[in-house]
């Protein structure tokens, strides 16, 4: 691809819950969106990603975005924890599996005599089926015809730029989020990979911001205007990560936060890692490593509010609960995050909420005391910034901010992290990342009484019987 600035700028972001084409002008700023349910099927053979709905928005709705403005690069975008196993023909060999699948307990206890140690990897075995060397090992023993036709493994990341160009590549940040395909340290294939074979089965890599091709007819409609390039393509979180670079920030750590809140601290070293703290390694989509830390904070402030949102907590709220000694404890999902071994053994101490107001407030003072502990197990320092629903509850931000004494703390008015920094891939075709700024709100801290000692007592409890 040439280095000549893209007339418009289409972002394909495969979630979770939604797909969605949002359409970027020159200057990084969106211009138009587009979305679509993501679909899922329980099974059999277990439950998995239908990528129909994927394709047929795009077919769709592309040549209309084309004629907003000229769609010279599409940039895939996709959560991590997905991978596409095709046959010689490029179809699917086995259905590409969704995170949310439950191994069966025999597979679980077979990997773990074969799963790379967390030296290599710095990530450890995830709840259900979140990591990608699991995936393909259950694939692999459950499913051995099937997977006897497997010539191809991509990313769910490369697959819908596949589907989008009919060209395979693989890369980077889509290969090392906590998949114990790569060996993070050297940047090779893990010894799980070299282990099981399938060390064949990874087209080569690509960087994230190269074209791997260019869109499929059944995607330009009847007079598409655009070149039409298509990237690699980069894992969501690290693409949420890029623009906070891309906006000039140096040394910090993100939270980004939706059903996971995830954490990249800038200056977290490999080494400093604690496995049972849930802090990992991610790679970014230059090569370089950046330590980050996992919790389930969205799906856990949706158990303890009940579907209550940010917006009815309060301070006074907060300050009732604090004096009242009412504790919400971890964990209230299957995974423990920053506290051990605690996962689904979440509980209330003390008198629980009972009205919408106080539901929301337990949880954001919940969320608030867990990404501390998640802040001080990654070593964080610096600016604390915080995107996605998190940086709008102004509750959970003034209670985080006076948990971490010493350090500034910044909420992003950035709408959609992971498309606009999706989008600055197509502005950097040299490699060198483009400088977009950003606006960002200081946080200031309101002094909630008796927080401290409230947060002293809450770690008592939180870390007393785990075993």
């Amino acid at each position: 691809m040439d280095l000549q600035l893209p007339r418009g700028i289409a972002v394909i972001d495969a979630g979770k819950t939604n797909t969605k084409i949002v359409l970027f002008g020159p200057d990084g700023r969106p211009v138009a969106e587009r979305k679509v349910a993501s679909l899922n099927h329980e099974g059999p053979p277990y439950r998995t990603i239908d990528p129909a709905p994927l394709v047929e928005l795009c077919r769709r709705i592309l040549p209309e975005l084309d004629a907003i403005l000229p769609i010279d690069v599409v940039v895939p975008a996709a959560h991590g924890a997905a991978l596409a196993c095709l046959g010689e023909d490029g179809t699917l060999a086995l259905p590409v599996m969704d995170y949310n699948a439950e191994p069966p307990p025999e597979i679980i206890a077979a990997y773990r005599k074969v799963q790379p140690p967390f030296g290599e990897v710095f990530c450890s075995l995830l709840p259900m089926a979140l990591t990608h060397g699991l995936q393909l090992f259950w694939q692999q023993q459950a499913f051995p015809e099937d997977f006897a036709r497997v010539k191809t493994v991509v990313p769910w990341i490369q697959y819908v730029a596949f589907l989008l160009s009919g060209k395979l590549a693989t890369e980077i940040s889509s290969m090392a989020c906590q998949s114990h395909l790569l060996n993070i340290r050297d940047g090779g294939y893990s010894s799980l990979v070299k282990r099981m074979g399938w060390e064949p089965l990874f087209p080569p890599m690509a960087k994230a911001w190269e074209s791997v091709g260019t869109l499929r007819g059944e995607f330009l409609g009847g007079g598409f205007r655009g070149r039409a390039a298509v990237l690699a393509g980069v894992h969501d979180s690290n693409a949420n990560y890029l623009r906070y670079l891309a906006a000039g920030q140096k040394k910090f750590t993100l939270l980004s936060s939706g059903t996971w809140i995830i954490g990249f601290d800038t200056e977290t070293r490999l080494e400093n890692l604690i496995e049972e703290k849930d802090t990992v390694s991610n790679t970014d989509v230059f090569g370089n490593h950046v330590g980050s830390s996992r919790f389930f904070g969205g799906r856990e402030f949706e158990f303890l509010s009940e579907g209550a949102s940010g917006d009815f907590a309060t301070l006074a709220a907060v300050q009732d609960i604090i004096t009242a000694a009412t504790y919400a404890l971890p964990s209230f999902s299957d995974g423990g995050g920053p506290v051990p071994r605690t996962g689904g053994r979440g509980r209330i101490a003390g008198t629980p909420p009972k009205t919408p107001e106080q539901k929301a407030s337990l949880a954001s003072l919940y969320c608030a005391l867990m990404v501390a502990e998640c802040l001080t197990a990654l070593g964080s320092k610096h600016d604390i910034i915080v995107d996605g629903p998190f940086s709008k509850n102004i509750v959970f931000l003034q209670i985080l901010i006076q948990l971490r004494q010493g350090q500034k703390l910044l909420a992003s008015d950035l709408r959609d992290g992971t498309t606009a920094g999706a989008a600055c891939l197509a502005l950097m075709p040299d490699g060198i990342l483009p400088h977009v700024p950003l606006s960002l709100t200081t946080i200031a801290s309101q002094n909630l009484s008796n927080l401290g000692p409230y947060q002293r007592e809450w770690r008592k409890l939180a870390y007393e019987n785990i075993v």
